[in-house]
């Protein structure tokens, strides 16, 4: 237990140190950031294990795709966006948008 509220506080500290070194549209930003993941909580069956297992796998699939592929790929979501068919997330002030 007492190693779990160390790690917690280093995290803190951590997000606190790269925090003060942004500029202040940047902190209204993260704050915002943070502020949307306090509402989408975790599903409560998956854990932080699971999340970071599942992460690996993620990067080990990323790792494994051929260039071609995934230029390809990078290709078709730049033309998506490019004809209007992609919805921002956020908006010119950095502001979170939320589509209904």
């Amino acid at each position: 237990m007492v190693m779990r509220i160390q790690a917690q506080t280093d995290l803190v500290k951590a997000i606190t140190e790269i925090a003060e070194a942004m500029p202040l549209a940047r902190k209204v930003q993260l704050y915002e950031f943070a502020l949307f993941l306090k509402t989408h909580p975790l599903p409560a069956e998956e854990t932080f294990e699971e999340i970071a297992a599942d992460e690996a796998l993620w990067d080990a699939q990323f790792a494994a795709t051929d260039d071609d592929k995934l230029a390809a790929l990078v290709a078709s979501v730049e033309a998506e966006i490019n004809e209007g068919k992609a919805l921002p997330m956020f908006d010119e002030h950095g502001e979170f948008i939320e589509h209904k």
